[in-house]
């Protein structure tokens, strides 16, 4: 009887002993196993890094504070090339920490490379928000407006509008470059004999060359007295009048912004405060008087390098331009016709205006601009 209690009694015991071992080798109490990899603490498993998230909305400009940077966990198979990442957590915020942001950087976005600079120097790199708008090979100028050539205020930024150049024209002396025509008189000089003659210039007045025909031309009229059949060169009285042609100079050009960018900082209304004295109304003083607003007086267009050159011309001669409105998707070319003094006789059947013996009084020698009641308008402080 005692036998069988005393193989069981050592089975139970053995039973406890495998259990025992069990526990020091698979809990947490034992030593790993060999040749298990171990992780130190606080370090990243390799599958892990860490990634720079900006803590804080930081402004372009700004250097980035300390507390300014937090460190993300990231799988290493999701993160991109640009951010700035690594397994060494202080190794990645001295990196940034100091640094400035080269564009706003709203918070919880990744920092990257390109957003963050060593000096503020290198902030020019980022350019100007207008220039993004212009497609290459394209280039931006401004040219003044006002209510008439600016299609009486309705442009709007990305309009696209035709530019038309209006210019007065003259005849001029092709040595001299002054307005014909020349004055000139005979000169002989006194002296010499027959076989040594004096050198003669002689010149009449009123004549030049025309050297596209080879030939001397008369400028004025020659009248004959029809007593004595002299012949009088009549040389005008008054200057030359200048002619004026229109054509367009500039076409489909897209309007970038009307009127003054605002610059950084610069506020974008203008208000004036009231001036305190003994005669202001009890609790008005101090109180926001709102200004009158100006009409935009410029216009930037996106016009290609050659058409700039040409406005830029313009300007600089003081040709008068005029804009004119296209529809949003009217991308079809159109020719167009110089219009002159000719053009518009010929082309809409003007008369032109026969000799009277009875005029106006008083003389006409300028038309008359239409004068607009806004342009006038006085505008009234307000109470």
């Amino acid at each position: 009887m005692r036998r069988p209690r005393i193989l069981i009694l050592f089975a139970i015991i053995l039973l406890l002993g495998v259990a025992a071992i069990y526990l020091l080798t698979r809990g947490g109490g034992g030593s790993p196993q060999a040749g298990a990899e171990q992780t130190p603490v606080g370090a990243v498993p390799s599958d892990v890094v860490f990634v720079a998230i900006a803590a804080q909305d930081i402004a372009r400009g700004a250097r980035i504070p300390d507390d300014g940077v937090v460190m993300s966990r990231m799988p290493a198979n999701m993160v991109v090339e640009t951010m700035i990442s690594g397994s060494d957590e202080e190794a990645i915020r001295s990196e940034i920490v100091g640094r400035v942001a080269r564009q706003d950087i709203g918070r919880g976005v990744p920092i990257t490379e390109a957003m963050i600079s060593e000096s503020s120097g290198d902030l020019l790199a980022g350019g100007s928000d207008a220039s993004l708008a212009i497609p290459a090979g394209y280039t931006a100028i401004a040219i003044p407006m006002d209510r008439l050539s600016g299609v009486a205020y309705a442009l709007r930024d990305g309009d696209v509008v035709d530019v038309l150049v209006s210019m007065l024209m003259v005849d001029v002396d092709p040595d001299f470059q002054s307005i014909l025509p020349n004055f000139s008189t005979v000169l002989s000089a006194p002296g010499g004999t027959s076989e040594f003659p004096s050198p003669s210039l002689t010149g009449q007045v009123g004549n030049y060359e025309d050297k596209d025909k080879g030939e001397q031309i008369l400028l004025g009229k020659v009248i004959q007295e029809e007593e004595t059949g002299s012949l009088f060169h009549v040389v005008p009285q008054g200057s030359q009048r200048p002619r004026a042609v229109s054509q367009r100079l500039v076409d489909s050009a897209q309007v970038l912004h009307v009127g003054t960018f605002s610059l950084e900082n610069e506020p974008t209304t203008q208000v004036v405060s009231q001036q305190q004295g003994a005669d202001a109304p009890a609790g008005q003083e101090g109180q926001p008087v709102a200004v009158e607003v100006k009409p935009p007086d410029i216009i930037t267009l996106i016009v290609t390098p050659q058409d700039a050159l040409a406005l830029n011309w313009a300007m600089k001669v003081g040709a008068d331009l005029t804009l004119t409105l296209r529809a949003p998707n009217d991308s079809e070319p159109t020719e167009t016709t110089s219009v002159t003094l000719q053009y518009l006789i010929e082309s809409y059947n003007i008369t032109v205006p026969s000799r009277l013996p009875y005029s106006l009084e008083p003389a006409l020698s300028n038309l008359i601009d239409p004068k607009l009641a806004n342009d006038q308008a006085v505008v009234a402080p307000q109470q």
